[in-house]
Order: C-alpha cells, then structure tokens, then sequence
C-alpha cells in the first residue's frame, strides 16, 4: 500500500540539524541530571555541550542560568538569562522562565530598581490565568526589591524583622546601605571615615554585609583569603571594592577612593569593572586585606567594607551591631558634619597600658582623645616614675583625680572581697556593705565636677575610672 504523505515523512532521514537538536535535547537532559545532583559545573559543562549543537537553546541557557544563580555567580547569570530571553521569543513559558531568571541574577548583584523592572515586566507578560502562579512569583520579586531599593537608598529597614529572620529576600535579609557617611584624608594624613551632614545620637550610619566571613578557628584566616578570592572572581564589583580597601599602613598615603566604587545597588557602578585576575602576583595583596581589615564578632571573623576604613578610638562616638552576617553602625552621639567616626576595637574598659599592649600587637599605637590625657608617653621619664610611684607631682588634674581614686580603692575593695566571700560561705546571710563604694563614687563625681570638664572630658574620667575598677575587682576575683 502506497505510502501517505506523512507516512512518507517519517519514513526520510531527519537532517544534520535536526540530529543536531536531538543531541543537543539528550546532553541538555544530562545537564539537568546533574543540576539535580547538586553538580552545577558538571551541569553547566554539560548545558555548554548543549549549546554548541544548538546555539538558540532557550532551555540550555535558562538552566545555565539557574546554576550559576545557586553558585552566586550573578553576572554570569545575567548574561545567561539574558540569552535565555533573546532565544525565548514566541516561548511564553520560557520568555517568562528567563525574565524570573534576569530579575534574581540583577537582584543578587544588587541591581534593585532594575530587578524590579524587570520583574514588573514579567508580570505583566503572565496575564493568562494559566500563568497565576508565575506571576504571583514574579510580583513577589518585585515586593522584594522595591524592598531592598528603599533599604540601600534610603536606610529605611524593619530592624525587627531583620533581627526575627523574617524579610523574604531572596539572596540576603537585608541590603547594604550608605549614609552620611565618606571616606576622607584626615588631618593627621591618615585616612578615615567622617560624615558629610551632621547626625543625631541614634542614626543608623551604614549596614554592610562581608566580602567575606568565617568562622572561628585554626583556618579562619585562610578561609576569609579564600572566601575575598572567590567573592572577586565571581563578583567584578567586588573585586573593585577589594582594591579600594587597606592592605597595610603604607595604603595611608593614598587617596581616598570614591565611594561610588561601595555603592553596588547603583547599577552604573555595575557596569565598568574588570573582573578579578589570576595571576599570583596581582593576587598578593588578599591576605594583607584581611590582616589589616578583619573584624572579629562574637561567632564569625570577616572583611566588611566600609567598616574597614573606620579608625580606632578609645572613647568611640559608633556602635556596631551584627545580625547574623550584617553589620549595621549607628552613631553614639551627636555629630557634626566632617566629624571623623571612630568606633573601638578591644575593649576600652582595660587600663590604658593594657589597651596600649594590644594595640602594639595589633601594629599601631592609638593616639585618641581619652588617650592623649591618660598617657604618659609625651613626658619625662621622671614623671613616669613618680606615677609608677603613686607621686602624682607633675601630672594633670584628671590623671591626679584617677590616681587617688585608686588608692581609695583599694582597701574598699579588698574588705569588699572579704565580705563577698563571708556572704558566699553563709549563703546570703550577710550582706556585702556597698556604702563604702557608693561614698567613694560621690567623692570621685564631686572631684570631677570641680575641674568643670567638658561632656566628653567627663565621659572619659569616668571610663577610665571603671577601666581600672574592672582591673583591680579581676585582681580581687
């Protein structure tokens, strides 16, 4: 019986790039195999087989995308989901698979007013009802980054929900945000972070998340090493911000670098880096970074940028708070435009010597306000003895102050420690006479108002008082 035509059809070879297209459909399928492993170079090897026999497979570089989107490689995604979409068109169900891809690979590199358009777009194009559930995705991207746009533009965050873990973004809780703030040469040659409008105790200064971070132990520094490499090779905006940072105390003498390279959620910052190289020599300068620009907090150690820049003080006018990974900086106190924001890097409670020790490990020497009228260092050796001596001829009306303050001290504490052992023995029979410490404190306050310090000269005797209440009470213990 005589064939039909679509009989005949079936019954002719397929063409080389039909062939080409089944080979390509059955190594795409190995791919996915791979992705579902958790493989994601063997899946994108596999997904680049793919394409180079069928180079407008729409599928293959929405997938591609996908991988590079779980590793956080988010310009690579970009680019993927962008060819994805470019293949797609007459694809609905692709065209809007590749708009969602494009609008997180914009999201993860912080491009949050063009994620959102993007995400907009999409959601515009699911206007069946058979696409309710891709749009309802794509708006709630878009939710997202009209979320993260307002956070990095304006600082305008729910703290709350930030500390319960509840924000929905999808690649970080929260985004990084910029105040008042710059990177400036100080007075002193050095360079520092100041502020460029003046700002109320209580202002949120900046929130940054780490260019690297790490855990505690044995590895840590070569974890953050390894953790600033892969952020550069991965990221070209963070391989300029790498760049930017100190790498030792001879990067000082250098100009400030502008702050647009820290500015990573404005997506013409996006646009003109280079990525990160692989020579070894260019490379040399990662672990100076993290030895110059680490910051330790209670669970994690990490490179966090603008942080980086912000100089020691022993009387600190900024706090840092961590949440998780981020590391959110409110001013202390009030300050005017052009102050330079210092925050502490030990703990300033200890006595000055015992502060000076662990600068000097740290490689520096602090040379702050509180500082400059607790040392010693710029008299005469004389003086230094008669201090060490408890002879406060020559020395000011603060260091005299803090001086007999300790001698008072002493027996107090030491019939203080007495009858704290006595209440321990009878098990809170006898209680501790507090009234000794409460006069001594009356006495130091009426001393100090004697010599009509300022707010900040106070705020300093009194830290100093307590570094050295804290030292002698460890002694006592």
């Amino acid at each position: 019986m005589p064939f039909g035509l679509g009989g005949m059809g079936a019954a002719l070879p397929k063409s080389k790039k039909a062939q080409k297209v089944d080979e390509a459909d059955a190594i795409r399928v190995e791919g996915n195999e791979k992705f579902a492993k958790g493989d994601y170079l063997g899946a994108i090897a596999a997904y680049d087989a793919a394409l180079k026999l069928n180079g407008s497979d729409a599928s293959a570089y929405a997938n591609k995308a996908e991988c590079y989107l779980r590793a956080r490689v988010f310009e690579k995604a970009l680019e993927c989901a962008t060819k994805a979409l470019e293949c797609s068109k007459g694809d609905k169900a692709m065209e809007l698979k590749a708009i969602y891809k494009k609008s997180m690979a914009l999201n993860g590199m912080a491009r949050y007013v063009d994620a959102a358009k993007t995400a907009d777009e999409g959601s515009r194009l699911a206007d069946a009802p058979e696409d309710a559930a891709v749009r309802a995705t794509l708006e709630k991207v878009k939710l997202e980054c009209d979320m993260l746009t307002a956070q990095a533009f304006t600082g305008a965050y729910d703290l709350g929900a930030l500390y319960l873990n509840r924000m929905g973004a999808s690649f970080r809780r929260c985004a990084d945000y910029i105040g008042v703030v710059r990177v400036s040469k100080l007075s002193d040659g050095r360079r520092g972070l100041v502020t460029t409008s003046a700002v109320a105790a209580g202002d949120l200064l900046m929130v940054q998340s780490p260019l690297s971070s790490a855990s505690f132990g044995k590895t840590v520094e070569q974890n953050l090493v390894r953790g600033l490499y892969e952020a550069a090779r991965a990221h070209p905006a963070d391989w300029a911000i790498l760049k930017a940072l100190p790498a030792s105390s001879e990067d000082e003498q250098k100009d400030a670098p502008e702050m647009s390279v820290f500015r990573k959620h404005i997506s013409a910052a996006n646009k003109e880096n280079a990525p990160a190289p692989e020579s070894p020599e260019e490379l040399a300068f990662i672990p100076k970074v993290v030895a110059n620009c680490a910051i330790s907090g209670r669970r994690l150690c990490g490179v966090w940028p603008l942080p980086s820049f912000i100089n020691h003080s022993c009387a600190p006018n900024c706090h840092r708070i961590n949440v998780g990974q981020i590391m959110l900086v409110f001013a202390s106190q009030n300050l005017p435009a052009g102050a330079e924001i210092t925050m502490k890097y030990y703990d300033t409670l200890m006595p000055k010597k015992d502060r000076d020790a662990f600068a000097s490990r740290r490689g520096y020497m602090c040379n702050c306000a509180r500082c400059a009228f607790e040392s010693t260092g710029d008299v005469s050796e004389e003086k230094k003895a008669d201090e060490a001596e408890e002879n406060d001829e020559g020395a000011g009306p603060i260091t005299c102050a803090v001086n007999e303050l300790k001698r008072k001290l002493k027996p107090v504490l030491k019939d203080f420690k007495e009858e704290l052992a006595e209440m321990k023995k009878t098990k809170g029979k006898t209680v501790p006479n507090v009234n000794p410490l409460i006069e001594l404190r009356g006495w130091y306050e009426s001393r100090l108002a004697a010599l009509n310090l300022s707010r900040a000269q106070l705020a300093m005797a009194r830290m100093s008082c307590y570094s050295m209440s804290g030292r002698d009470e460890a002694r006592a213990r």
